[in-house]
């Protein structure tokens, strides 16, 4: 009962990065210098810098990455080849990061600051347990009491 799956996904396997490893072993890929059109989107030479030399744009950049549904459905079959346990959970996972984002967009929320005020942060908590904003009530004393230091 073999499975195979390919890799990259198409976007992967297009476009031009220079590889920079230093006398030290240090990693850096940076866009190439061609004549040709430069590829923009997810998988440009930012992609991969990300991954091998973090930078303080890495973050943002891999989150679009995980937000991509085409990108993390091909790393789940990837991994339900290796282990369809973990591929499981790894997926459980994903979904509930994906229904975050969609609570937090649909409530207006773009940075931590935003959902930082106890009443907000009761929604967005009741939406994403409940799917709705019946426990708002329930919920806000018990972040009083955390963000007060009450426990």
């Amino acid at each position: 009962d073999k499975q195979q799956v390919a890799i990259l996904i198409s976007a992967l396997r297009q476009g031009r990065l220079n590889l920079n490893i230093s006398s030290v072993g240090g990693i850096m890929i940076t866009k190439a210098a061609t004549s040709r059109e430069d590829r923009e989107g997810l998988y440009n030479w930012k992609f991969f810098n990300a991954i091998v030399s973090p930078d303080e744009e890495s973050p943002k950049h891999l989150l679009q990455v995980l937000h991509d549904r085409r990108t993390m459905e091909k790393l789940m079959q990837v991994m339900k080849c290796i282990n369809e346990d973990l591929e499981k959970v790894a997926r459980y996972i994903l979904t509930q990061v994906w229904r975050a984002k969609e609570i937090f967009d649909d409530e207006g929320v773009s940075d931590p600051g935003k959902a930082i005020p106890g009443h907000k942060m009761a929604r967005l908590v009741s939406l994403f347990l409940c799917g709705d904003l019946s426990q708002v009530d329930e919920i806000l004393p018990l972040i009083r009491r955390v963000t007060n230091g009450d426990g």
